[in-house]
């Protein structure tokens, strides 16, 4: 990708970041449905609001359909952070579960997270635990002149 056109992505997708920042999330929904429909009233009807509240939004949501076609990405990350705090508490819920082997599951993942995983050891030995013979190939090799 040349310079120019890395240039324009990232504008483009800051631009889309701004808008999309600027949405409700039913207007992000429609976005997202918008770009796998021909039309504004196939999109909304997908998501399941009214097309003539579509016809009522601004011109920003247009800017957004326009942009999100360019870059899709941007729009993907936009919802995982408007998610991510109800995704954890789903997660954390987890934590009063009955089920004991869940909420021991729940707390190593957090306690992960947070902390990052415990140190894992392995031990190295050669057969019945003794020492590691290491053989260096080199000098086991014989040339045509020391076989003789």
């Amino acid at each position: 990708m040349t310079g120019a056109m890395e240039s324009e992505r990232k504008s483009t997708s800051d631009e889309l970041d701004a808008v999309l920042a600027q949405l409700t999330t039913e207007q992000v929904r429609f976005v997202v449905a918008r770009q796998e429909y021909a039309t504004d009233k196939d999109a909304a009807e997908a998501i399941e609001i009214s097309p003539s509240t579509v016809y009522k939004w601004p011109a920003i949501v247009k800017d957004a359909v326009r942009l999100m076609a360019m870059d899709g990405l941007v729009t993907a990350r936009h919802i995982r952070r408007r998610n991510l705090a109800k995704a954890m508490l789903v997660k954390v819920r987890g934590l009063d579960s009955n089920d004991e082997a869940i909420r021991q599951r729940v707390a190593s993942e957090v306690i992960e997270w947070e902390l990052g995983k415990a140190k894992q050891t392995t031990e190295h030995s050669g057969p019945d635990g003794g020492p590691i013979i290491i053989v260096d190939w080199d000098d086991s090799i014989q040339t045509e002149d020391e076989a003789a």
